[in-house]
């Protein structure tokens, strides 16, 4: 399914009017998702920005336009051919593995949901439109290389938002001059959260999954006001506040309740000037 297919199941299965998603996964990937739902889905800039991390299973010997295993077959070596081939090139192929958390920069695979001038660049490569590059910077933060050999490669990697696995496994096939692609593809991680923590998605299809506040899933600190000076927040009207707690935060109410999302303004006249991202009314 695509991420687009999860989203409209949560809003039919769950009765909602509003499901958000936090970062698409491709089709042949597989793991965690974040789903915002009603006013929350104003949060979904936040995790888009946030690092992953993912477990990573490659196929030696084949090669698709995609990197992994929906795209068009490219290059597929018989498996005594990709035996032969990797008892002479291991040790190569492995230092190209080894190198990846040097990485800087990637340019994204023209099979992807990017969009030039409105349409996908993975439709226009099908078209056999010319595309410009699109190069990005990337970080790996965590990288650990497992099995290794001429039936599967795997791998656990962390990355800065925006970075294409599938693209990590192109370029290496490139660099060595062999077939490689992904098999399997999960997302471990977005941010502070991880996959054990996600419903399942029977329990969705059930329409018997935990939702959680958004206290226990936004990083953002909190600064409770008053009781009396809820209404005025819940109207737009900026607080006289004696401190503010970060960057960007939230007022909340004396239940706990989410009333705003605030940003300190960075050339404020005052030391406390800050600015409503978004206010929250209640239903």
């Amino acid at each position: 399914m695509t991420s687009s297919d999860l989203v409209v199941t949560a809003r039919k299965k769950l009765r909602l009017k509003k499901v958000g998603h936090t970062g698409t996964l491709d089709r042949a990937a597989s793991g965690l998702m974040i789903l915002p739902i009603g006013s929350c889905t104003s949060f979904s800039s936040v995790f888009l920005e946030k690092e992953k991390s993912y477990e990573a299973w490659v196929k030696p010997g084949e090669s698709t336009d995609s990197g992994d295993k929906e795209g068009e077959i490219l290059e597929s070596l018989p498996q005594e051919q990709t035996e032969t081939w990797f008892q002479e090139h291991q040790e190569a192929l492995k230092e190209f593995f080894l190198q990846v958390p040097t990485w800087g920069f990637q340019e994204a695979p023209e099979v992807s949901a990017l969009k030039v001038n409105g349409r996908r660049r993975s439709d226009l490569f099908r078209e056999g439109v010319a595309l410009v590059p699109a190069v990005r910077k990337i970080r790996v933060y965590q990288y650990d290389l497992g099995t290794f050999t001429s039936q599967s490669i795997f791998f656990k990697i962390r990355v800065s938002a925006g970075t294409y696995i599938r693209k990590i496994v192109m370029d290496i096939s490139n660099l060595a001059g062999f077939p490689l692609r992904l098999e399997k593809l999960v997302r471990t991680s977005i941010g502070k959260l991880s996959l054990d923590q996600a419903d399942s998605y029977e329990n969705l299809l059930e329409g018997n999954v935990k939702i959680h506040p958004p206290e226990a899933i936004l990083e953002f600190p909190t600064l409770e006001i008053p009781g009396t000076e809820v209404g005025s927040v819940l109207n737009g009207k900026k607080l006289k506040l004696e401190w503010i707690p970060g960057i960007e935060f939230l007022l909340v109410s004396p239940e706990g309740e989410i009333l705003a999302w605030c940003k300190k303004e960075e050339h404020g006249i005052h030391e406390f000037d800050y600015k409503y991202l978004r206010v929250f009314p209640k239903n």
